[in-house]
Formats: structure tokens, sequence, C-alpha cells
């Protein structure tokens, strides 16, 4: 019978060793370094225990316990500290209680391994043969129960924490979290029938336990990716983002966020962990479109940046609040097309304007008339004003019209659709608003004015040009159109 536990609990420690090899390949997961130790520990105990059923003297069976504490006597720190890093949750089990834990455990394995100096750990040890087999019979000492409530501590703070994890999330993870729940739980059981007498004799229940707990992790591996715990658990950090931060797990369901991105979106409602993600539509098409993007919400812009995690565990958000790199933008192109003085278009968009034309209209082209006295006599900051003042009047009087800058006292407006007989009334009834406007600097324009050809630019230019200069050379103050140009 021993032959056959022992063959069992050998195997078992095989498994959980290779487990453990396992979980060391993905230790940069938040609670794999621990749960990888935890495996480890647990091997060290499953194998030491086989040993210590095939043992036929005391002796032995004594050196194979304090092998077993090499592990046993750090299972409190290490689920501790597994649960502790899976659910980033780091107000309770803080470093200063993890210390308190860390001494016990340590205090554990001295007084094991010195116990027969002092009994403080086992009051008396002997050797029961009752069932056919030798097992070492012992009765508590103080100590034992120090550490029995070290255990219980840390595993009945994991399985709340886990508890939390359960109702708190949806999908894939739940799943997951209930599987390590579900593993932490036969141990405990188990821990408590050995504890109360309830098995068989004086053998240990724990160790068989972790069949059961090999069972759940290999499946957990090959299911749902057991290890894939929570890289994104780092509470400090997360929280700390400045950028807003969602997770979205494979099945469409919220699993996490920062404060950031709960303070940033008032128009995305009440985001709630644990919600799938179609019901807040921005999200959901920011999902589908499954590319980088810049989108604006509010009086804001953001630019979204969308991570997957793995190959199928989900996505990262990120919300990057760029508003003010985007205004900064927007200026820089206004300016680029801007006369900075008139704050009309500039002649280079002018350019760009003409060649995006589709439909047929008219070109105008105006000029200052004797704009050089207006200077001469009352000073350059008076001619600033006089520009200004036409580049008014003609927003007021072709605000359906590209209107630019053309060069100094040059203006220029495109009127795309527009015929040229209703462009011709509208051109005399700017120039005598603008001779009969209130001012200090009196003064008066000259105007072409003709069909363009969208197909060629200069010579438009050069037809209007000449039809201004007619204009000039006919006594100035004046509009001369001409339908000259094909259409």
């Amino acid at each position: 019978m021993n032959i056959i536990l022992s063959t069992i609990l050998v195997v078992s420690s095989m498994v959980l060793i290779v487990l453990g090899i396992v979980g060391f390949r993905h230790r940069g997961i938040s609670g794999v370094k621990a749960i990888t130790l935890l495996m480890f520990a647990m091997a060290i105990h499953s194998f030491a225990y086989g040993m210590e059923l095939m043992s036929s003297d005391w002796e032995t069976m004594y050196q194979w316990i304090r092998v077993e504490y090499l592990g046993v006597s750090f299972y409190p720190i290490l689920i501790l500290w597994f649960a502790r890093e899976y659910a980033g949750e780091r107000r309770f089990a803080n470093n200063y209680v993890m210390g308190i834990v860390l001494a016990i455990c340590t205090a554990t394995l001295f007084l094991v391994e010195t116990n027969a100096m002092h009994g403080l750990y086992y009051a008396q040890m002997g050797v029961d043969r009752s069932i056919g087999f030798p097992i070492v019979m012992t009765q508590k000492g103080q100590w034992y129960m120090v550490q029995v409530g070290a255990l219980y501590f840390a595993m009945i703070y994991a399985l709340v924490v886990l508890i939390g994890q359960i109702l708190n999330t949806r999908g894939v993870t739940r799943r997951r979290a209930f599987l390590v729940f579900t593993g932490m739980l036969v141990p405990m059981i188990a821990s408590t029938c050995y504890l109360l007498g309830w098995g068989i004799g004086e053998i240990d229940l724990i160790p068989f336990s972790f069949i059961f707990l090999s069972v759940l992790v290999a499946s957990g591996i090959y299911r749902y990716d057991i290890l894939f715990l929570s890289e994104v658990t780092h509470e400090m950090i997360f929280n700390t983002i400045g950028e807003g931060v969602i997770v979205v797990d494979s099945e469409g369901y919220i699993l996490k966020m920062n404060r950031a991105m709960q303070s940033l979106f008032g128009i995305l409602g009440q985001l709630k962990i644990g919600e799938p993600i179609n019901r807040y539509m921005v999200l959901a098409h920011i999902l589908e479109s499954n590319d980088s993007q810049t989108i604006a919400m509010g009086d804001k812009h953001y630019q979204i940046r969308l991570n997957a995690i793995g190959k199928h565990h989900g996505t990262i958000v990120v919300f990057t609040d760029v508003t003010e790199i985007t205004e900064a933008k927007k200026q820089v192109e206004i300016l680029a097309i801007t006369d900075h003085l008139t704050q009309l278009f500039n002649r280079h968009h002018f350019v760009q304007r003409f060649n995006q034309l589709e439909k047929v209209g008219v070109v105008m082209l105006l000029d200052i008339d004797h704009f050089k006295l207006v200077n001469d006599q009352y000073g350059h900051q008076a001619g600033d004003t006089v520009l200004c003042e036409l580049a008014d009047c003609l927003s007021k009087h072709f605000y359906d019209g590209v209107i630019c800058r053309y060069g100094g006292e040059e203006f220029a407006v495109l009127i795309e659709g527009e015929s040229l007989e209703n462009a011709r009334n509208r051109s005399e009834t700017f120039r005598t608003a603008f001779q009969s406007r209130q001012t200090a600097f009196p003064c008066t324009v000259s105007i072409g004015l003709c069909w363009y050809n969208k197909e060629d630019y200069s010579k438009t230019m050069n037809q209007v040009d000449k039809l201004l200069y007619q204009a000039k050379n006919a006594g100035r103050n004046a509009v001369v159109w001409e339908d000259a140009l094909e259409t």
C-alpha cells in the first residue's frame, strides 16, 4: 500500500516540477513567479513525503520530514504573494504583512530542522504501524499552530481575492479565476480534514490534494492559458498613467480600466468592469476598426492605440489626449494658408483651391486705386487699415467665394457655380459699398471679372489681369468684365 501511495506522490511531484518549469518561462507575468515557486515547494513536499512513506525506520523518516519542510514552511508566504500579485491588491497584503508572514515561515523551517533540541514544532514524535506500514505519529507543538494559523490566513486571503475576481470579471477571465480558486480550495479542504483527524490514520492528505491541483493547472494551461494571469494588475503603475487605459478580453468584456479612463470620458457613460463593450458605441466602433486613429470627443481630441494581448487574450485600448497638439497643428495649417494681416487666404492656397474646382464659375481680380498715395499721405499703418477694410468688405459681399490677398494691394475671388452676369452685379454693389464705407482713408478699387478656365490657371489669371488693367486705364473705380474664356 505504501509503495502505491509513494509512487502516486513521486509522479505528482514530477508533474508539479514540469508545471513549475512552464511557469518559469512566463515569469514576467504578475503572480507567476509566486505560483511557480509554490509548485516547486509542493513538488518537494510530495516527493519527500513519498520517500517518507517508503521509509521503515524513524531516523530516515525524520530526515525526509526535514526535507519536506523546505517546501511546506513557505506555503503561507507563497500563497499570499501569489494572491496579492494576481489581484494587484496591496492595501491589505502590504509589505508589513508580507514581512511578518515571511518571518513566520523562516522561523518554521529553523524550528523543524532543530526540533530535537526544543520540541516547539513537534512536542512528541513516534512511529505508528497499525495500518500495515510505518507512519510518523506526532503531537503538535506550540509553533505548529502558529504555522497553521499563517497558512490559513494566506489561504483565506487568496480565496477572498479570487472570489472578488470571479464576481468582477466575465468570460474567459472569470473561468480562469474560478479554476485558480478551485485549485486553492482543494488543498485547504485536505488540510482541514488532516488537522481534524478525518483521514486514514496519521497519513498527511495535503500532498495527495496536489494531484488534483496538478490536473486543474494542466487543464487550465491547455484550455485557458492559466499562466496568463494578469499582466495588467500593476495597480500602482496602472492608475498613475495619465493616459486613459481600458482592457477588453477576447469575448468583448471590459476587464479593467484605470482612473484616467474613468474620469476622461463623460460622453461614454458610466463604464463598468464586466460590461460588454458593445454597450458603448464609441468603444465598440474603435475595436471594430482594429486600427490606431485619432477621434474627437466633445472639445477634446484623442489618439487611440490598440495593443493586442498575446494572440487571443484581448486588447488594451490607450487614449492619449492630443488636444493641444491637434489644435497647434491646426493653427500651423491655418497660418500656412492665411495672410497674416487680412486673415484672408494667401496666394498659395488660392492656387490650390483653383486646381480643385469642379464646376464652372467666375474669377475676380481687384486692386486698390492709388494705394501708394494712401501710404505716402497717411503712412503705412493707414495702408494696413485700408487693406483690412477691403478684406472685411469682400468677406461680407462674397461670403460664398474663395477670397485671397493675391499680392500687395491686389485681391482675388473665386466663386464656383456663379454666373458672370450675377457676379458683375455683385461686383458693382461691392465696389460702391467699399467706396462709400465709413473710413478716415477714402479710396476706391478697380475690378476685372471673367469666367475661369478650370483646366488652365495661368491662362485664366492672365485674362482677368488684362481686364483689371482695362479698368485702371478706363479711369479706375470700375468693373470691367468679359465673357471671353471657354468654359
